[in-house]
């Protein structure tokens, strides 16, 4: 399957886009900013005061969806990805502040994210990209479950619950570039890990979350293109 940016995507619908994201991304950081999150046994300092970037990133993203998603399949697909996106957001916020990724978010968006690319499939009329999804998301489920079981002081439950989720979306787009988003996740991790360390933010027993280089590395998977040159 190869697949490529929305030439569709007119200028106007990119500007639409980025309002609507940094209107949404904006209520979102306000209500993130509460800290109704926050659990008895989160491990958390001061709530971060900066509510505004959601609104900038959920803008960046949404363009960018919209840039590389755009009319592709009948623009059935798009909101499966903005969609993504807006949790992507959520959930780095939540995992820099208190380290975890809570099941309130993740879990129901399984269904959520299953109806909405259900949508993009019948768009498509490619019952294969289904198939595909589902099994890119069980198989980097099982990777990171695995992973998981091996070392859990690096990787938590939280994790390999986001990772089905990852692998679900990014695999609809291609098997390769669910590939992509797992080597990718790992390179930014290790990363941010040197940079912490060198910065002395952190130290080598230290826990650093994960959550939001899997997201970076989800996005990254995205934008890959890939071509078969016979």
């Amino acid at each position: 399957m190869e697949f490529f940016p929305g030439a569709g995507t007119a200028p106007w619908v990119l500007v639409l886009l980025a309002l609507a994201g940094a209107v949404i991304g904006g209520l979102t950081g306000r209500v993130l900013a509460t800290g109704g999150y926050r659990i008895e046994s989160d491990q958390a300092a001061d709530l971060p005061r900066h509510w505004w970037w959601p609104a900038v990133l959920l803008a960046g993203l949404w363009v960018l969806m919209g840039w590389r998603i755009g009319d592709y399949a009948g623009w059935s697909a798009l909101p499966a990805f903005l969609f993504f996106a807006w949790l992507a957001v959520a959930l780095v916020w939540i995992d820099a502040d208190v380290h975890r990724l809570p099941d309130g978010l993740v879990l129901p968006a399984y269904p959520a994210l299953l109806v909405l690319v259900l949508v993009g499939t019948v768009g498509l009329g490619d019952w294969g990209a289904l198939v595909r999804a589902l099994a890119c998301g069980a198989a980097m489920y099982a990777v990171y479950f695995v992973m998981a079981f091996v070392s859990p002081s690096s990787l938590g439950f939280g994790d390999v619950k986001l990772s089905g989720l990852i692998g679900f979306l990014v695999g609809w787009i291609g098997i390769y570039q669910a590939f992509v988003a797992v080597v990718a996740a790992f390179l930014v991790g290790g990363l941010v890990g040197l940079v912490l360390l060198v910065g002395r933010r952190a130290g080598l027993r230290s826990h650093i979350a994960f959550g939001p280089s899997m997201l970076v590395g989800a996005f990254v998977g995205m934008l890959v293109q890939y071509h078969v040159v016979a």
